[in-house]
């Protein structure tokens, strides 16, 4: 059975590698935070801050800063709805998407796990399906939910167990 925490909450990846409107990456990070606590009806739990190598991303491109925040989706939000509200949020804070695979941008929010819905459809992938090969996302997220957090069929500490991307750097 669920705990409530597997039921309720909604974990999101925070990333950013270049400036903007907000200022350095770290700080777009953290200005995204009270806009992110609107979404949610308790206060946001975040990670700390890491530092990272870019993965999968063209060459050239700058380290990023990450992070992952639970929030409690608002009554009668949905994984789309909330989707819809992070992608607005990218925009808001400058991203632009040129349809280049993992290129640099000023903010990202990927939506990791909303409750224990599993969806597989062109627009939106529960859990993330790429979660549980990146460091960047599974060090921060052991911090808030714990080793024993369960993802496809193995827990956040098993899945950072046999990760092979390189160290992060705690900010």
């Amino acid at each position: 059975m669920a705990s409530p925490a597997e039921r309720d909450s909604a974990f999101v990846a925070l990333g950013a590698n270049l400036s903007g409107i907000y200022g350095d990456p770290l700080t777009t990070l953290k200005s995204v935070l009270a806009e992110l606590a609107l979404l949610s009806r308790e206060a946001l739990q975040v990670s700390p801050f890491y530092q990272s190598d870019p993965k999968d991303c063209p060459p050239g491109s700058p380290g990023y800063v990450n992070a992952v925040v639970r929030l409690v989706p608002l009554p009668g939000e949905d994984p789309f709805s909330l989707l819809h509200k992070l992608q607005n949020l990218e925009a808001q804070f400058g991203r632009v998407r040129s349809g280049i695979r993992n290129e640099a941008r000023t903010l990202d929010l990927d939506l990791l796990t909303f409750g224990q819905e599993q969806i597989a459809i062109e627009v939106l992938v529960l859990p993330h399906p790429r979660a549980h090969e990146r460091r960047f996302v599974l060090e921060p997220w052991l911090a808030l939910a714990g080793a024993q957090w369960p993802l496809k069929g193995s827990t956040l500490g098993e899945w950072l167990d046999q990760c092979l991307d390189p160290p992060l750097v705690l900010l």
